[in-house]
């Protein structure tokens, strides 16, 4: 399977930036696509509990999806396996949401956070079960994403 790996460094605490990534408040505040907010944020931080989010559109069309924890190591590493659901929580195929792909798709996505000299480096390893035609969105989606997480590190 093709992976998508992606890197940002933060003039931030490791703590801070865990807490970034495992507190459903914090995580309200960024864990989304530019230009949708997350209005359902759910943290159940444990082996087999649930991360459960929502994406809202300014039209008001939702994309909820779950993670569900696999290896938790604070403050250094997360993973969880990510896949889209309905709004009570059971898994679908991307189609659901007009997306390609008629079959329920998982993905492991992995968070290993380092620190040194005051700066903490993040790294997100992310399966890609699309075809690389996919790639460059997914791409996309999390760099926004992680461009919202390092402005609110900043303030």
């Amino acid at each position: 399977m093709n992976k998508v790996i992606l890197e940002r460094s933060f003039s931030t605490p490791i703590e801070k930036v865990w807490e970034a990534l495992t507190v459903a408040d914090t995580l309200k505040k960024w864990w989304c696509p530019p230009g949708m907010e997350s209005p359902h944020i759910s943290v159940d931080l444990k082996k087999d509990g649930i991360f459960g989010y929502c994406f809202s559109a300014p039209d008001g069309k939702e994309f909820w999806g779950r993670g569900v924890y696999q290896i938790i190591e604070q403050p250094k590493f997360l993973s969880f396996l990510d896949t889209f659901t309905d709004s009570d929580g059971n898994p679908v195929a991307p189609s659901y949401y007009g997306m390609p792909e008629e079959k329920i798709v998982e993905s492991l996505v992995e968070f290993s956070l380092t620190m040194e000299n005051g700066i903490t480096t993040m790294k997100m390893v992310g399966d890609n079960p699309h075809d690389d035609s996919l790639r460059e969105d997914m791409e996309k989606g999390w760099n926004g994403m992680f461009d919202k997480l390092e402005v609110l590190l900043k303030g």
